[in-house]
């Protein structure tokens, strides 16, 4: 898509670049704009991020984001709240185990509270066989599921990493920089509606959590380094995703290995 070339997606969304403004400009089928951003992807990779699939409309900030603030990978809490689960707890069964219990061993409620409300989001819709198999799961091949889980709910942990850790892979970086989490998240802002009213130190917090959980998932040395790692995906990791219709998921996963 260059020079003013339309393309059209199945959501009847149209996306055309100028090389003059260097800016990528979707409009809908009535000739209305959407957004503008620059241009960190091909615009039909772009058209498929942004289309929420159950109503053919833009991500809110909160769909984009999910609950990427909520932490990590935090495997060890991830394979409690897993246990849990399968129980099929109750309301007042949740309650006990996470506050009375306090099983995710937490020094405060608010924080356990927080914890086990991040990770139900993230693993509870992947289902008991999934919620199973994490328990008995190899710890690296534990990671790599709750990789595919988080970007399944944060899908702007899947943006970052078929963008901004592509590019990073395909202009042989050695590391990533915490400035590349700004300006991707600056170019969102123009494209995701309610973004741009997150504050700095939330903006922050999310970048420290996603470069974590690259690092957790083998693909940054640590958080801190945000030195690039060569990753081998466990061949389960694609049978995961066949049965939870993640291909495009796991894609990404492999293609910045």
């Amino acid at each position: 898509c260059h020079n003013g070339k339309l393309l059209q997606s199945r959501n009847r969304h149209y996306g055309y670049f100028t090389s003059e403004t260097e800016k990528i400009t979707l409009v809908d089928s009535k000739g209305k704009m959407c957004f503008v951003i620059r241009p960190y992807a091909p615009i039909s990779r772009i058209i498929t991020e942004f289309l929420n699939p159950d109503r053919g409309a833009i991500m809110t900030a909160k769909e984009y984001l999910g609950d990427i603030i909520g932490g990590s990978l935090m495997l060890r809490e991830s394979r409690v709240i897993a246990e849990l689960l399968i129980s099929s707890p109750n309301d007042d069964q949740w309650h006990n185990a996470i506050v009375n219990d306090n099983v995710l061993q937490k020094t405060s409620v608010h924080s356990v509270k927080r914890m086990a409300s991040t990770l139900r989001k993230r693993i509870q819709p992947m289902g008991e066989a999934f919620w199973t198999e994490l328990l008995k799961a190899p710890d690296d091949a534990a990671r790599q599921m709750l990789l595919m889980a988080t970007m399944c709910q944060s899908p702007v942990l899947t943006d970052f990493m078929a963008t901004t850790l592509s590019d990073a892979r395909q202009m042989f970086r050695e590391s990533l920089r915490s400035e590349d989490w700004q300006e991707f998240i600056l170019s969102r802002q123009r494209a995701i509606v309610g973004l741009d009213q997150y504050s700095e130190s939330s903006i922050q917090k999310m970048g420290n959590n996603v470069f974590k959980i690259l690092a957790d998932s083998g693909y940054l040395e640590s958080g801190r380094s945000k030195r690039l790692k060569n990753v081998y995906l466990l061949p389960q990791i694609r049978e995961w995703a066949s049965s939870l219709d993640s291909q495009k998921v796991y894609d990404v996963m492999e293609s910045v290995r």
